[in-house]
């Protein structure tokens, strides 16, 4: 009769390709002899030689000392009969230390001790990359001051920086579309179905619109986010970010030495608020003559003084443009809260 090959594969050749694979070792231990039995994968981990005897005493010497109570536990907390997990360093001459992961528990057939050693490596490779972006992540926003959040691919709020901040909304509020509670209610619509239209068509998002602040006040933003996708461009999360627009003119139209703050806009804003020149000058915390001499003559001023009195004016709704196409200004109007209806 022809041979025919056994259609089995031994349990052996299993454990081989385990270890192998995800770079483990089982080990097994007599309690009180403390000799320790291996497979492949624990001596190659490890760096023992098969031909020596292995004991507790002989694998402490090769740890880092401030790792050896943390070994010592695992006999005593095995023998309550709890299975038990601890990460220790390795020690090799001339190379940096490995961390291991030893596990262990006690057979309930044979008492002795049974276990796995894992080399940590790949594991902590990984962890201090995701712990690099973390950071990274961190120290952008905190140096840009800027509002992020993200998104799972169905929508919902799985991280959220900056918004609680301003808005005073937290991430619980802002879950379920509770963030649309805060757009001014003539763009609240618009802003709600462009971006549920992007969510479902899978694009990037953006809308301008104004947004309620902890202080009641309305105030124009600019919102962009966009699905992060895989390989195959299915989006698995979505990130975006607020552009606090209303800020710009106060940061970004001072050009070539040229004040940002025009006299007749000046004039413009004190009109609108009934304001006199003492009033403005001591809302912004400069001198009346300051304010006087820049309505009439043009003057330059710092770059200090125009941003105090922007600020004293944007404090009561006026926001002041200045581009080189046009100069404008505009008031907001603060909304009634519950209380003051």
């Amino acid at each position: 009769m022809p041979h025919t090959q056994p259609n089995f594969v031994s349990s052996r050749h299993y454990v081989d390709v385990t270890e192998r694979f995800i770079d483990i070792g089982f080990w097994n231990a007599d309690k009180g002899m403390g000799e320790i039995r291996g497979t492949d994968g624990f001596f190659r981990i490890t760096g023992f030689s098969r031909g020596q005897p292995v004991t507790f005493q002989r694998w402490m010497s090769i740890l880092h000392p401030e790792d050896y109570e943390d070994f010592r536990s695992i006999s005593s907390i095995v023998s309550m009969d709890v299975s038990v997990s601890r990460e220790v360093r390795l020690i090799e001459p001339r190379r940096p230390y490995r961390w291991v992961r030893i596990s262990a528990e006690q057979s309930k057939t044979t008492g002795r001790l049974v276990g796995l050693i894992q080399d940590l490596a790949n594991e902590r490779g990984v962890r201090a990359a995701l712990y690099r972006e973390r950071a990274r992540l961190d120290t952008f926003l905190d140096t840009t001051r800027t509002i992020f959040w993200a998104l799972n691919v169905a929508g919902a709020l799985i991280d959220l920086r900056g918004w609680e901040e301003i808005t005073g909304q937290n991430q619980d509020d802002c879950q379920n579309g509770g963030w649309a509670d805060l757009i001014h209610p003539d763009d609240r619509q618009r802003i709600v179905m462009a971006w549920s239209s992007c969510l479902t068509e899978g694009s990037a998002f953006e809308g301008r619109f104004r947004l309620r602040y902890l202080d009641d006040m309305y105030r124009v933003v600019l919102a962009r986010c966009t699905p992060v996708r895989e390989k195959n461009g299915a989006p698995i999360e979505w990130i975006g970010c607020l552009q606090e627009m209303w800020r710009e003119p106060a940061l970004d139209s001072l050009r070539d030495g040229k004040a940002i703050l025009k006299p007749q806009q000046l004039r413009a804003a004190r009109a609108m608020l009934g304001w006199s020149a003492d009033k403005l000058a001591s809302e912004a915390g400069v001198s009346p003559a300051t304010i006087r001499r820049y309505e009439t003559t043009d003057e330059h001023m710092k770059e200090a003084t125009v941003s105090a009195i922007l600020a004293a004016l944007n404090s009561h709704g006026i926001v002041v443009t200045t581009s080189s196409e046009k100069i404008a200004l505009s008031l907001e109007i603060r909304q009634p809260t519950a209380g003051e209806a």
